[in-house]
């Protein structure tokens, strides 16, 4: 009758089913597993503490025990709770990060993909998704490129090659818009996540999501595939011709400096193309990324004024190309 009216019993009835509870709870997820298992074992340790509190007849012996059990129960939560607040924090800046991401993403489909692409592959503007020489600069780099803009026309400083896009400069972004910008092409190069510790996430695959208009989702997919072919009144017709002569030269009037001349040619199999670079800058022309022609070809670097490439298309299909230099340069050759 003694033990029945014991309170330590009624402590570890009670401290088992907190366990229990706190284990489930654990399992389900609805707490996290390390913090639901970690409470259950701090409910069987203070429920062991009541019981041998209460059953222990030697004061001294109840103060040995209960202080024993007390302090391997801070022991174990402790660590615990540590643990939990370090991962709670690591959580939070995981979700930040995300969140600048996706609000990057938003601020590039609205006002950059234009020129650079949704994938950021380049079309006017350079490619910005994990470009070599774009992950060579710095934040402040970066940062000051898109607050200021770029130089077009050396002879004409007031024409650039990209506008200023920081408001106090007449452009239409924050600081707070322009940092999600960096570090949102930031994302796309994984060193640079590895070197910050960041989540090896790229910003691009953010850019569907952020787009509702149903004319740039479809302009998305078109460029997803590498872009769609012009249409038969911008071909010029070569066919029959052994030997064709394309141009690379200076543009006027244009968002793109240079671009190919012909842009789009139609010619026959077993035709030799041959581009000469007359233009003031260097140049190459490669087969699109993300197509698949029946043939590819890729150039070494065209020196400007004088630098050619010839290539002989053996096979018939469509031939889209552009210049890996200034990918805003694109062009079509199809062969029938």
């Amino acid at each position: 009758m003694e033990n029945s009216r014991n309170p330590g019993f009624f402590a570890v009835a009670v401290g088992v089913a907190l366990s229990v509870l706190f284990a489930l709870l654990g399992i389900t997820t609805v707490l996290p597993g390390r913090v639901g298992f970690g409470l259950a074992g701090v409910c069987l340790l203070v429920s062991a503490l009541i019981y041998i509190t209460y059953t222990r007849g030697n004061p001294v012996s109840k103060t040995g025990f209960g202080t024993l059990l007390f302090i391997m129960a801070l022991g174990l939560i402790m660590p615990i709770l540590f643990v939990n607040q370090q991962q709670v924090q690591a959580d939070q800046t995981s979700a930040q990060y995300d969140l600048t991401l996706r609000r990057g993403a938003a601020i590039f489909a609205q006002y950059c993909a234009t020129c650079h692409g949704f994938q950021g592959q380049g079309i006017d503007g350079p490619k910005l998704n994990n470009n070599a020489d774009v992950n060579t600069l710095s934040d402040d780099d970066l940062t000051r490129i898109i607050s200021g803009g770029i130089p077009g026309d050396p002879t004409n400083p007031g024409k650039l090659a990209m506008p200023a896009w920081l408001n106090t400069f007449g452009g239409s972004l924050t600081e707070e818009d322009i940092g999600y910008l960096v570090s949102f092409i930031r994302s796309s190069d994984p060193s640079y996540l590895a070197t910050k510790g960041l989540p090896n996430v790229n910003g691009f695959s953010y850019v569907l999501g952020s787009l509702s208009n149903p004319t740039q989702i479809a302009q998305y997919h078109e460029q997803e595939k590498g872009g769609s072919k012009p249409p038969a009144n911008q071909f010029t017709d070569d066919t029959g011709k052994k030997q064709v002569n394309l141009q690379i030269m200076n543009m006027v009037g244009g968002a793109q400096p240079w671009g190919f001349s012909p842009q789009n040619v139609i010619i026959s199999m077993g035709t030799t193309v041959t581009w000469t670079n007359v233009s003031n800058a260097p140049h190459t022309v490669v087969t699109r990324p993300g197509t698949t022609p029946p043939q590819t070809f890729q150039s070494d670097s065209l020196n400007q004024g004088s630098g050619t490439f010839s290539f002989t298309f053996t096979k018939a299909g469509d031939y889209p190309y552009y210049c890996s230099i200034h990918p805003g340069m694109l062009a079509w050759a199809e062969v029938k």
